[in-house]
């Protein structure tokens, strides 16, 4: 059953963000209802963009998965965490180590990343999360702290967990890897990713749509939708404080009264899936 608290969602919508795993597809499998809610809002004429935390993947080989899966999405509507994380290497020329997998090294390809690196960036890698490889990002962080140019710690995104197969199983994600090399170097991680404001902000510039310069955008609405299957991750943080209108689906990593465990007074909605969103935003418009 839907839970809407349906006011802020009658004005007009001038955008919409969209969460992809657990949202429009769990593993290679599409959600039911999906292709064609999305079909739908690109004929309305709202603007959206898949915005994700999704690190394990480069966007074109992300964009090539979810057209296999029979979604029809164009690579420029898709914004990840990995497109910020580079931006901001990028903008502070970093050396970095890269604890990512293969296919999501390809966002890096033009960056410099010879040694010594200046910077070691985290994201889900499975295959970097042993003892060799951390300890040698703890050893990058902790020798430098006392240097006058100190190692940057990157945390593309800092999730707790992630559905992982059609089964609906969580599985471990990245946080507490970023945590274990904070704990252990006494070095914050600068966080890109989801739910982080700046995240938010460049997903929202990405749709070509301006902001409001209200000094309190969390008591007013944006007019931008932004819908996902995790109340922290996709849904707390910088959505709230940017006046997003939060809906939550009841798919991917969702787990019973997750919408109970909002921090920001409350939801917009919870839905049973993403269809159940669109449909409801396309009959208000």
């Amino acid at each position: 059953m839907d839970i809407i608290k349906a006011s802020r969602m009658h004005g007009p919508i001038r955008g919409v963000l969209i969460d992809v795993s657990g949202t429009v597809h769990v593993g290679d499998k599409v959600i039911p209802g999906a292709a064609g809610a999305l079909d739908r809002l690109r004929a309305s004429g709202i603007p959206f963009r898949f915005c994700t935390n999704t690190t394990q993947s480069s966007g074109d080989s992300l964009a090539n998965k979810l057209r296999n899966l029979g979604l029809n999405v164009n690579r420029d509507e898709i914004f990840t965490s990995l497109s910020a994380c580079r931006q901001l290497v990028k903008s502070r020329g970093l050396r970095p180590l890269l604890l990512l997998e293969t296919d999501a090294k390809q966002e890096f390809e033009e960056i410099e990343q010879s040694e010594p690196h200046d910077a070691v960036i985290v994201g889900l890698s499975p295959s970097s999360f042993h003892y060799d490889k951390l300890n040698k990002a703890f050893k990058l962080l902790v020798e430098s702290k006392s240097s006058s140019q100190p190692t940057t710690l990157i945390a593309v995104h800092k999730a707790k967990y992630f559905a992982d197969g059609a089964d609906g199983r969580l599985s471990l994600g990245p946080g507490g890897f970023v945590e274990a090399l904070e704990y252990a170097s006494g070095v914050k991680a600068h966080v890109v990713g989801k739910p982080e404001k700046a995240f938010f902000e460049l997903a929202i510039q990405n749709m070509g749509i301006e902001l409001s310069a209200s000094s309190d955008q969390s008591k007013e609405s944006s007019g931008i939708v932004m819908i996902g299957d995790d109340v922290e991750q996709d849904l707390g943080g910088g959505a709230a404080e940017l006046g997003l209108i939060r809906c939550l689906v009841q798919t991917g990593k969702y787990r019973a009264n997750d919408e109970n465990r909002d921090a920001f007074g409350g939801l917009d909605g919870t839905y049973a899936d993403f269809a159940a969103v669109v449909d409801y935003i396309l009959a208000r418009q």
